[in-house]
């Protein structure tokens, strides 16, 4: 079929008109505007593994150690754990316009006991989190206002995965396997979140989109009657 000039500049128009009305929507209108009508970007992914054990000892003398074993505290005394940098990405620069988006998905398996001659509480709770680092934020002039010191290079974004807590009789046990995904809402990096909650400039939060992103992750929580646990949290990162 031939078209016409004429034809040709309508249906270039038609085409093109989408694109004008979505740049004029703000983010009363759409919620995040910066991010609206944007194509999804695979990114890559992070895990991380940790232990909790009553004893971290390898099971035979040739075995490898448990690096990321935790030893639990006697009962009833609380263990609290942070294992920081258990995995890294660095995202080239330009990889995302104005959002940075996690897929989290913790796999646990937690077994509590209760050794005690008195009902305890048994507790659990799994905080993975993740350091946003960019050469922007090393300016030492830049203020978390989350923290009142400087950036040093990045911030730190906790996203909770799992929290339970239950009574447990004396003698008694009970066992969980925790497996969700948490999906990006607000998002683990935004443009608005820069500026409205770090006080970023818009240029300065476009410049962290343009340059390389590094994203270490984390886990850190606490346990309570807990005789042994298994977690991993992998994520995986989309932007746009």
């Amino acid at each position: 079929m031939i078209r016409t000039p004429l034809a040709l500049a309508a249906l270039v128009a038609a085409l093109l008109a989408p694109l004008a009305s979505a740049a004029e929507l703000t983010d009363e209108d759409v919620g995040d505007a910066a991010s609206f009508a944007q194509p999804v970007k695979w990114l890559g992914l992070v895990s991380g593994f940790v232990e909790l054990d009553t004893d971290c000892t390898p099971a035979t003398p040739t075995d490898p150690p448990r690096t990321n074993c935790i030893v639990l505290n006697p009962a009833p005394a609380i263990t609290s754990f942070d294992r920081p940098d258990l995995d890294k990405i660095t995202l080239p620069g330009r990889s995302a316009k104005s959002l940075l988006c996690h897929w989290q998905t913790p796999i646990a398996n937690v077994f509590w006991q209760n050794p005690t001659a008195s009902t305890g509480n048994a507790r659990i709770a799994i905080r993975p989190y993740y350091r946003i680092e960019s050469e922007v934020l090393a300016d030492p002039t830049l203020i978390n206002p989350q923290t009142g010191l400087p950036f040093a290079g990045g911030f730190e974004s906790v996203l909770t995965s799992v929290s339970e807590s239950q009574p447990l009789d004396p003698g008694q046990t009970q066992s969980r396997f925790y497996t969700f995904t948490r999906a990006c809402i607000g998002g683990l990096v935004s443009r608005s979140f820069l500026t409205q909650s770090l006080g970023l400039t818009e240029a300065q939060a476009t410049q962290i989109f343009r340059k390389p992103i590094t994203i270490r992750a984390g886990l850190r929580g606490n346990a309570q009657l807990v005789q042994f646990a298994t977690i991993n949290v992998g994520t995986r990162f989309v932007g746009d």
